[in-house]
């Protein structure tokens, strides 16, 4: 009974751990993005309510994640979709913050495992209701 029990958890951690690499995985992938559109407006795109605005044939068209692409007003795609979090059917999201110069960004996510050494206790920015973002990717 102790076995199956012990085995649980450690199924439960495992769980939580590929989420989290998932979720690092998809901000890299969004920030290195990021770094191409940068490349060539010299500066990052703009945000909304931790969303990314560059959806394509409209100036700062909100790009929902999970669903739409980052694409420049020339018909550029820097990616072709954006990604979500694991967990986002229970109110989890991916946060996108610009500065005002759109110079430096984050984007932002909520680990689960909490023993994750890369964990930062110390943001402020939500992750979805009542959940607080404590781990990002970005220039600052």
């Amino acid at each position: 009974m102790v076995i199956l029990g012990v085995s649980q958890i450690q199924l439960k951690v495992g769980q939580m751990k590929t989420r989290d690499a998932q979720r690092k995985a998809d901000a890299e992938l969004v920030g290195r993005a990021l770094g191409s559109y940068y490349a060539v407006y010299k500066q990052f795109p703009p945000a909304s309510d931790g969303k990314i605005l560059s959806c394509g044939d409209i100036v700062d068209l909100v790009c929902d994640w999970g669903k739409d692409l980052i694409r420049d007003l020339k018909g550029a795609v820097y990616l072709k979709k954006l990604p979500t979090d694991p967990q986002a059917d229970q109110g989890r999201k991916y946060v996108y913050v610009v500065d005002d110069t759109r110079q430096k960004y984050r984007i932002y996510v909520s680990l689960e495992y909490r023993r994750d050494p890369a964990w930062k206790s110390n943001l402020t920015t939500q992750c979805g209701q009542e959940l607080q973002c404590n781990w990002y990717v970005g220039n600052y």
